[in-house]
C-alpha cells in the first residue's frame, strides 16, 4: 500500500532557542608534556600493601615495582590515600593505555587516567540556545533539562556529560533519502541506497540504486489521486536525520541528540509516498539482513521510521520486524498523525517502539495518534498561538527549494516553515537509543524499550477544574490536546540522560579469552589471556576468575586462577571448556567461555641401549630404556621388559636377574648355551599410549679348556697309558666339575683300567695298533669341551731257541725283529773276516774253497 511521508500534516517551522548552559560532554584524557599520568589504587591484602604495612609506609609509592614488573619508565606521584597514589609514565605511552598496562598488575584494584577537568559548555551550534533575535526564539528547546516551561524537554545534554555517541553507531533513518551537500550533515552520512522502485513515483527518472539523494517529493495537483492538491517537497528525510545525528559542536546551524553517531540514508519514499515492500526491503538490508541487491557494509544498530499508515499491522511487517529485533536491531517508530485516532501501521506491530507526541507542555499535541501500543512519548513540537509564528516546533536541517533541491538554499526549518509531528519526536526516541548502545552495546532491543520506559519522566497530571481533559483510549473519533496516560501515550516522557545513565549503570564488562592455542596435543599447556577484557565508560576490570566448565577430567590449571592470565595443563584426549568472569570496579560481571580441543599426541618412542650386542655365553648383559621419550608435556609412566629366544635358538638361552619394570634390566646369559635372544621393551607414557622396541643380542658358546696328557703317544702292547687333564682349565669365575673319558676307537686294543670320571685315566693294551682317547669336561655353568689323543701300539717282542731242525724242518713261523737284527750282525762279522783272509766261507752251510 501507497504511504503518505507525514510531514505534509504539519509544514516547517524554526523553533525557539534555549535559554541555560549545556555540557560539551565528556572531557578527554589529557597527557601532559610530562608523560602519561595514572590513578593507581592496590589491594589491600596485596604482596606490595601488606609489605608496606610492615614497613610502616605511610601510603604506597610503588613505581619503582611497577616499573620493574612491566618493563617501563615510571615514577612516583603524590599519595591520594593509604592505598592510593599517582604514577607518572614517560612519553611513549598515553594515560589511558598505561593505566590499561598498570590495571592488569596483580597488585592493582584499578588504574585509570588522571584526567583534566574543564568547566562545562555548551555546544557552539548557533540554533541551539534561545535568542530574542535568532529565527527561532526558542532555539532546540526540546533538547535541553525539563523545567516549569519546556515540561516534556528531552534532557539530551544530560546525556551529553556521559557520552557524547560512538561513531562507530550507525542509525538507519529509513525516509525519503537526504541532501548529502546539507553542511549540517555532509561528514555525518554513510553511503545509502535508493529503494524506491517505481519509476513514476521515484523522482530521479530510475528505480533503486546505490544513490540515497533525496531528489525531492513534489507533486503536482491529481498526480497523487483525484482531489490530491500539489505539493512542495517536505525533505523530510534531511529533516529526520538532522534531528538524528546533525554534526553537533561544529560551530554550524543545530545540534542533535545523536551527536557523534552516523546516519545510514536508505530511501523508500518518493512521491505520494512509498509501497510496503520498498519499506520493508530497505529495513532488511540497512540492517545487513539481506543483500539484495548489494550488501551494506554499514549494518545499523537502530532504525529510525518516521512514516506510516492506517490499519494493522500485516505478516510482512511482522515478519521483517522479528528478523530485525532477533538481529538486535532497535526499531523506533512514528505513531501517526491522526489526531488521537489508532496507531498506525508499522507503529502497532509488535517489537518495536512507538513514539508519540507531546506539546511543549507534556499533554499530547493534537496530531498524535495514541494507544496502547505506543512505549514513550517525545516533543512533536507545537505553536501555542494559532496565528503569527510557531513558538515551540522542531527544528531541522531542510532546503528552500520548493521542488529539486536549491544548490544555495541548505538551511533550517523556523517559525513559518516549521516542523510539527511525531515524525520529528521519533528520531529523538532513535538518538537516545543510539546514545544508550555507545555507553552499553550489548543492549538488546527489549532491554533499549524497557530503560526507556522505567526512566522516563511522568505525564502531568490532569489539575482540579481543567477543562482540558484526560486522554482515553482511541475511538473513531478526533482526540486533540489532552493529558496523556500510560495507557494512551507510552510509559512517559523521554528523559535521554537518565536512559543513558541507566544504560552506563546496566553496562557489562566485556570478557575476551585470547588463548595460545585452540587445539593442543594431550600433554601440552595452554596460556589463556584475559586482559583484553574491557569495563564500560570509565569503569576498570578490578577482578578475574578462571573456572573449566567441562572436561576437568583431561586438564586442569597450573597456576592462579583469579589473576588475568591462567595456565592450562592438558592430560587426556577431548574437549575442555574454560569460562573467564570478569568484574569491574562497579561490581557488574560477564564472562566469556573458550573451547580448547586436545588431540592425541605422538606415542612415545622407546629406546634400548645394551651392554653388548654379542657375548660369550654365561656372559650378562645389562640394558638402559631411559632413552625413551614422551610427547612434549608428557612423561614416560612405566617400562616393561620381556626376553624370547630367537628363531632357532634353544629356551632358556637368558634370563632377567633383576625387576623388569624399571628403566635398566639385566639378562644372564646360559652358560652352557649358545645363539641368540631378543630383550623387548615396551613403555607406556602419562596419557596410557605405548610403544615397543627390541634389542637383539647373540650368545657365542664359551666351555672349558680340555687338554689330554701322556708319558709318551706310542706303546709296547700290554703297556698301560696313564692320561691325564692336568693342562684342562674352566673359563673364569668357573670350575671344572665333571670328568668324562672314553675311547673313540681302537676297542679292540685298548680298555680304560679303572674311573672314567676322573681327572686321571689308565688305558690297557693288548696288542698293536692304534687307538683314540676323548675327555669331555664339563665346567660350574654347564658348559662342555671335549679333547681327543690318539696312541699307537707296537707288539712286545718274542725270546730265540727250539730243535735243530729249526727253520728247515718246515714252518716256524715268521722270524722275529730280533733274530733279524742277530743275523745282520752276524753277516757283518763274516764280511769283516773275509776282507781279512784269501779264503771266504759260508756261514752254516759248506767249507772254505
Amino acid at each position: 500500500m501507497h504511504v503518505p511521508a507525514f510531514t505534509r500534516a504539519f509544514g516547517l517551522a524554526f523553533v525557539l532557542a534555549l535559554a541555560s548552559l549545556l555540557p560539551a560532554g565528556p572531557a578527554k584524557a589529557d597527557d601532559t608534556t610530562d608523560g602519561a599520568r595514572v590513578i593507581v589504587k592496590f589491594k589491600a591484602l596485596g604482596p606490595l600493601m601488606r609489605a608496606a604495612r610492615e614497613r610502616g609506609d605511610r601510603g604506597p609509592q610503588q613505581a619503582a615495582e611497577l616499573a620493574a614488573r612491566h618493563g617501563l619508565g615510571l615514577r612516583d606521584g603524590r599519595m591520594i590515600d593509604a592505598r592510593s597514589q599517582v604514577v607518572w609514565g614517560d612519553r611513549t605511552l598515553t594515560s589511558a593505555a598505561l593505566a590499561a598496562r598498570l590495571a592488569r598488575d596483580a597488585d592493582v584494584e584499578y588504574a585509570v587516567p588522571d584526567e583534566r577537568r574543564h568547566a562545562l559548555a555548551l555546544p557552539n551550534d548557533p540554533l541551539l540556545p534561545a535568542s530574542s533575535s535568532a529565527a527561532l526564539a526558542a532555539g532546540q528547546w526540546y533538547l535541553r533539562a525539563a523545567d516549569a516551561t519546556l515540561v516534556s524537554a528531552i534532557n539530551a545534554v544530560g546525556a551529553w556529560s556521559v557520552t557524547t555517541g560512538s561513531s562507530s553507531l550507525v542509525v538507519a533513518d529509513v525516509d525519503t533519502g537526504v541532501l548529502f551537500n546539507h553542511p549540517d550533515l555532509t561528514a555525518k552520512l554513510l553511503a545509502g541506497y535508493d529503494f524506491v522502485s517505481s519509476t513514476t513515483t521515484a523522482g530521479d527518472g530510475g528505480g533503486r540504486d546505490a544513490d540515497a539523494t533525496d531528489p525531492g517529493d513534489w507533486t503536482t495537483a491529481g498526480q497523487c489521486g483525484s482531489g490530491q492538491a500539489a505539493t512542495n517537497s517536505s525533505w523530510h528525510g534531511t529533516q529526520t536525520a538532522s534531528i538524528i545525528g546533525a554534526q553537533t559542536n561544529n560551530g554550524v546551524g543545530m545540534a542533535s541528540v545523536g551527536y557523534d553517531v552516523k546516519i545510514l540514508p536508505v530511501r523508500v519514499l518518493g512521491k505520494c509516498g512509498g509501497t510496503d515492500s520498498d519499506i520493508i526491503a530497505g529495513m532488511l538490508w540497512a540492517a545487513g539482513l539481506s543483500s539484495v541487491p548489494t550488501a551494506n557494509p554499514n549494518p545499523a544498530k537502530v532504525i529510525n521510521l518516521s512514516l506510516g499508515g492506517s490499519g494493522s499491522c500485516g505478516a510482512a511487517y511482522q515478519d521483517a520486524i522479528n528478523q530485525l529485533v532477533a538481529a538486535g536491531v532497535t526499531i523506533v517508530v512514528a505513531a501517526g498523525n491522526e489526531e488521537g485516532l489508532a496507531v498506525g501501521v508499522p507503529a502497532n506491530c509488535a517489537g518495536v517502539i512507538a513514539v508519540a507526541g507531546l506539546r511543549h507542555t507534556g499533554t499530547k499535541v493534537g496530531f498524535s495518534s495514541i494507544g496502547p501500543e505506543v512505549a514513550i512519548a517525545a516533543p512533536g513540537g507545537n505553536c501555542v498561538n494559532t496565528t503569527g509564528s510557531c513558538l515551540y516546533p522542531i527544528l531541522t536541517a531542510t532546503n528552500s527549494g520548493t521542488t529539486t533541491a536549491s544548490s544555495t538554499g541548505y538551511t533550517y526549518s523556523n517559525s513559518s516553515n516549521y516542523s510539527v509531528g511525531t515524525s520529528f519526536a521519533t528520531p529523538m526516541v532513535a538518538g537516545a537509543a543510539a546514545l544508550m548502545l555507545s555507553v552499553n552495546p550489548s543492549l538488546k532491543p527489549a532491554q533499549i524499550k524497557s530503560l526507556l520506559q522505567t526512566t522516563a519522566r511522568a505525564f502531568p497530571t490532569q489539575p482540579a477544574g481543567s477543562s482540558l481533559p484526560v486522554c482515553h483510549a482511541p475511538t473513531t473519533s478526533v482526540q486533540d490536546e489532552c493529558y496523556c496516560t500510560t495507557s494512551t501515550c507510552g510509559a512517559g516522557m523521554l528523559d535521554v540522560g537518565a536512559a543513558v545513565s541507566a544504560a552506563t549503570n546496566a553496562a557489562t564488562p566485556t570478557a575476551s579469552i585470547a588463548a595460545s592455542a585452540t587445539a593442543v596435543a594431550a600433554g601440552s599447556s595452554v596460556t589463556l589471556d584475559g586482559s583484553g577484557s574491557t569495563a564500560p565508560g570509565t569503569r576498570t576490570i578490578t577482578g578475574w576468575q578462571w573456572t573449566i566448565t567441562s572436561g576437568t577430567a583431561i586438564a586442569g590449571f597450573t597456576g592462579s586462577t583469579n589473576a588475568a592470565t591462567a595456565v592450562l595443563k592438558t592430560s587426556g584426549v577431548g574437549s575442555v571448556t574454560v569460562q573467564l568472569t570478569v568484574t569491574d570496579s562497579a561490581g557488574q560481571q560477564a564472562t566469556q567461555a573458550q573451547a580448547i580441543t586436545v588431540t592425541a599426541p605422538a606415542a612415545p618412542t622407546a629406546a634400548i641401549v645394551a651392554s653388548a650386542t654379542a657375548v660369550a655365553a654365561g656372559t650378562p648383559v645389562s640394558f638402559d630404556g631411559s632413552g625413551s621419550k614422551a610427547a612434549s608435556g608428557l612423561g614416560i609412566a612405566s617400562y616393561q621388559w620381556s626376553v624370547a629366544p630367537a628363531a632357532g635358538s634353544p629356551s632358556g638361552l637368558a634370563s632377567f636377574t633383576s625387576a623388569t619394570n624399571a628403566a635398566t634390566a639385566t639378562v644372564a646369559t646360559l652358560g652352557s648355551g649358545s645363539g641368540s635372544f631378543v630383550v623387548t621393551l615396551t613403555v607406556t607414557d602419562s596419557l596410557g599410549q605405548a610403544s615397543s622396541t627390541n634389542a637383539t643380542v647373540t650368545v657365542t658358546a664359551l666351555g672349558p679348556t680340555v687338554s689330554i696328557g701322556a708319558a709318551t703317544t706310542t706303546v709296547v702292547a700290554g703297556n698301560d697309558v696313564a692320561l691325564n687333564s692336568t693342562g684342562s682349565s674352566a673359563p673364569a669365575g668357573r670350575t671344572l666339575t665333571g670328568y668324562q673319558w672314553s675311547l673313540v676307537s681302537g676297542s679292540g686294543i685298548a680298555d680304560f683300567s679303572g674311573p672314567t670320571t676322573g681327572a686321571t685315566a689308565t688305558v690297557t693294551t693288548s696288542s698293536a695298533g692304534s687307538f683314540t682317547v676323548q675327555l669331555t669336561l664339563t665346567d660350574s655353568a654347564g658348559a662342555q669341551a671335549s679333547q681327543t689323543q690318539t696312541f699307537t701300539v707296537t707288539a712286545a717282542a718274542t725270546a730265540a731257541g727250539g730243535s735243530g731242525g729249526g727253520s728247515g724242518g718246515g714252518g716256524g713261523g715268521a722270524m722275529s725283529g730280533w733274530w733279524l737284527v742277530a743275523l745282520a750282525v752276524a753277516a757283518w762279522c763274516v764280511g769283516g773276516r773275509r776282507k781279512g783272509s784269501s779264503r771266504s766261507q759260508v756261514a752254516g752251510r759248506g767249507a772254505w774253497h
